[in-house]
């Protein structure tokens, strides 16, 4: 390693800091335009879903209305970060009808440049809508359309302290660091070329994009044209760029903030967003404020180098970020090195030279003293360099060393770069079919996806109730990942959430109702309403004694206070002593109160009730199997278990049937076991209760059942003060008017899972998470 800082290296060995180089903060910013389905610019605004662009931190436009912006949080690794993009990618796929998110860097079937809409914002963005004006007409509305990722990336701030300790002699720590940033980008500067080859992904582009390059590339379809040798038209002339390089100063950051400000008091660019340089020094607080960057010094470097890949949904696969991420580390353990007007220009010049020739094959590049080397040679070396450093730090190697196998073949053989593939694709289907045909395809897999990424270990509800803050530009922070709990904003408000449904909304006495059962019923009386009578025991010898009293009726025995169905047996027809007992020791074991109450027939239906409006409501059908003629229910269950929408502890919109002490009685009095092999067709039900959390199943009635009963519904939130509730009610004919003996309420649910109604097993998904938000946040 002949260019890197030994010292720096035997001072990471020596104090065991090789975690914590390979450490980091992360953040990805992505573009993407909209189109139709036939890969023609969508000319309708930013979808009113995700709020105002001004204010949602996640989702925003870009320079057009057609352009969507994500912009993940500040995430503490790559897979953190990643998972969090493929959430926006999905968010905002499933949020713009028929629309598709194109998915290449270069512009899709466009219209004449007076036709792109550029941003629309309200009054208080009427200078953003005023910049956006000025770059439309310094460098055309098409251009602005480019779109690529940008990738953020900060040190690990525990570890660059411990480097100003060991190197930092008495120099400040802010001057230290930004030293080592200013570094960074320097060495980044004059190396870039070997990233943009390996992750350029625009060769091609339709003639209503580039008409006027036609003369310079090759013909491709009959509206589309390619370059060559080209890895990336975003990155080279064409695409996106100053009018000129901009030679600035990296020595210091004094020095860099005054060159930015003297092209803007130049009139060469208006601020400092329009310095297009393939990294910015970044500081926090408001973007491209070089106050900021002044007063705070550089937080981290924003690299903008990068294509939308087509062949990945996210526009970049996590393997190409991990080599960035070693990319930056090998940077940093480089020695400084000058980096003037004269090493500037070289870096400029190796740029072009990849960005339009990179796939030739004796393409020269120039080196540090400016003579000509051999490109593929020069990539190499730096690869090799790369892959000792895994070596000497033994972090991730093999992982690693793969990444670099991989950059390796990339470099010896053209054919395996992206720009060569995508040209390939094209080809066989043209420049829009095979663009059109990924981003539908994306579609799909994120009309898939019930998980939110990143937050698997989450109750199902919760992750909707982020997925929608997210779309609304809902700022979260979760306080308790194990209890659920979230901290939600949206500007100077303030809501904590429990479990998606435990709110501000509902008071603590509310809940305490819904908990009691007996107190429920109470209430719901007082008002009228239809329960089914009961009795109450806290002495399960007590509860044995009635078993006289209840041996010819139809009972349910269940705890006083839980919830998801816990506990529960349901004697339809005669019942043993054994059976009866057993059924309270099981309810005990669970509370140490207990109700029995009469057995209402018909059938349950949760109602969701949200602020005084029903939201959603299912038939629970209890959990079972269908016979196949050659599976007993052992193995049925087994099989019916692998859906993966079934899952355990409310993380999928299913759960696993369990077979246990309740579904061996209920088989019993049914004449069967687990070793029962059912015919061909035959339904066979494992439990009398119907809850999903036992493994039941979920359809949607809501737009069946008759509004009296929506109504009634209502009605019994309103007896208990209850904002957010799940409403469990017995319905004979749902078609029929309710009166009161047609139904009765058997309880009310203080923590309703909502996942069921988004995420119905049968029936139309219902916006169970837009109505709290809109309870908690309203517009």
């Amino acid at each position: 390693m002949e260019k890197v800082n030994k010292g720096l290296i035997e001072y990471v060995i020596k104090e065991n800091l090789s975690t914590q180089l390979f450490k980091g903060t992360f953040g990805l910013e992505k573009e993407n335009v909209r189109v139709d389905r036939q890969g023609k610019l969508a000319l309708t605004l930013h979808p009113k879903e995700f709020g105002d662009k001004l204010y949602n931190p996640y989702i925003k436009t870009d320079f057009s209305e057609s352009q969507v912006e994500m912009v993940t949080p500040v995430c503490g690794s790559i897979e953190e970060v990643y998972a969090f993009l493929e959430n926006l990618q999905d968010i905002i796929s499933l949020n713009i009808g028929e629309e598709y998110l194109w998915p290449q860097s270069n512009p899709p079937i466009v219209p004449e440049e007076e036709e792109i809409p550029i941003a629309v914002f309200a009054s208080e963005g009427s200078a953003e809508r005023e910049y956006r004006q000025r770059l439309a007409e310094k460098y055309g509305r098409k251009k602005q359309l480019l779109s690529g990722i940008h990738y953020n990336f900060s040190f690990d701030e525990d570890f660059l302290m411990r480097l100003h300790r060991e190197f930092g002699g008495k120099e400040k720590y802010r001057d230290f660091k930004d030293a080592l940033y200013l570094k960074v980008a320097k060495n980044f500067l004059r190396y870039r070329w070997l990233l943009i080859y390996l992750t350029g992904a625009s060769p091609a582009y339709h003639k209503s994009f580039g008409e006027k390059f036609a003369a310079m590339s090759e013909e491709l379809d009959s509206e589309s044209y390619y370059f060559k040798d080209m890895s990336s038209l975003r990155n080279s002339k064409c695409g996106y760029k100053n009018e000129e390089d901009f030679i600035v100063s990296y020595d210091s950051l004094e020095g860099y903030i005054s060159a930015i400000q003297s092209l803007i008091d130049d009139g060469k660019i208006a601020n400092a967003n329009e310095f297009y340089n393939p990294v910015r020094l970044k500081a926090k607080g408001k973007k491209g404020n070089l106050e900021q960057l002044k007063n705070g010094g550089i937080q981290y470097l924003e690299l903008r180098i990068f294509d939308l890949n087509p062949f990945n949904k996210n526009g970049i696969f996590m393997e190409d970020i991990y080599l960035t991420h070693l990319f930056m580390i090998y940077m940093v353990l480089l020695e400084e090195t000058p980096f003037g007007a004269k090493e500037q220009d070289i870096a400029n010049q190796n740029h072009d030279a990849v960005t339009v020739a990179g796939r030739q094959a004796d393409l020269t590049i120039y080196d540090e003293s400016g003579q000509l080397v051999s490109f593929r040679a020069a990539a190499l070396d730096i690869l090799q360099e790369m892959a000792k450093i895994t070596r000497t730090f033994n972090v991730k190697e093999d992982f690693y060393a793969t990444l670099i196998e991989g950059a390796r073949e990339k470099v010896q053989d053209p054919t395996k770069t992206y720009a060569y593939r995508i040209i390939e694709e094209a080809k066989n289907k043209s420049y829009v079919a095979f663009h059109v045909e990924k981003a539908k395809e994306y579609v799909e897999d994120s009309r898939s996806n019930v998980i939110l990424r990143g937050f698997e270990d989450l109750e199902l509800s919760t992750q909707i109730l982020i997925r929608d803050a997210i779309t609304r530009g809902i700022t979260f922070e979760i306080l308790d990942r194990e209890e659920n709990f979230l901290k939600l904003q949206q500007g100077s408000q303030v809501e904590y959430v429990k479990q998606a449904t435990k709110t501000s909304k509902d008071s603590y006495v509310t809940a305490l109702i819904m908990e009691n059962k007996v107190v429920t019923k109470e209430l719901l009386k007082e008002h009228n309403l239809t329960v089914p009578t009961s009795s109450s025991y806290y002495d399960i010898e007590k509860a044995k004694l009635s078993f006289d009293t209840f041996q010819n009726s139809p009972i349910v025995v269940k705890p006083k206070s839980t919830n998801y169905g816990i506990g529960i047996s349901i004697f339809k027809d005669k019942f043993t002593k054994k059976e009866y007992d057993r059924a309270l020791e099981i309810a005990f074991h669970h509370d140490a109160s207990v109700l029995i109450e009469h057995f209402v027939p018909g059938k349950e239906y949760r109602f969701l009730v949200i602020d005084n409006e029903v939201i959603g409501v299912l038939q629970r059908v209890p959990a079972n199997v269908q016979g196949d003629g050659q599976r007993n229910i052992r193995e049925l269950v087994i099989e019916k278990n692998k859906d993966p929408l079934r899952g355990q502890g409310h993380k999928t919109p299913l759960e696993k049937i369990v077979l246990g002490e309740i579904e061996e009685s209920f088989l019993k009095a049914q004449g069967k076991d687990f070793d029962y092999l059912p015919r061909q067709g035959e339904v066979v039900f494992l439990r009398e209760n119907s809850n999903i959390s036992t493994g039941g199943d979920s359809i949607d009635y809501t737009e069946l059942v008759h509004e009296s009963y929506k109504e009634l519904a209502v009605k019994a939130a309103q007896a208990i003060g209850a904002a957010i509730t799940g409403v469990d009610i017995i319905i004979e004919d749902i078609e029929s008017p309710c009166d009161e003996s047609n139904y009765a309420i058997i309880e009310l649910n203080f923590n309703p899972a909502m996942y069921m109604h988004y995420y119905p097993y049968q029936g139309k998904r219902r916006p169970v998470g837009e109505k709290v938000l809109d309870l908690l946040f309203p517009k």
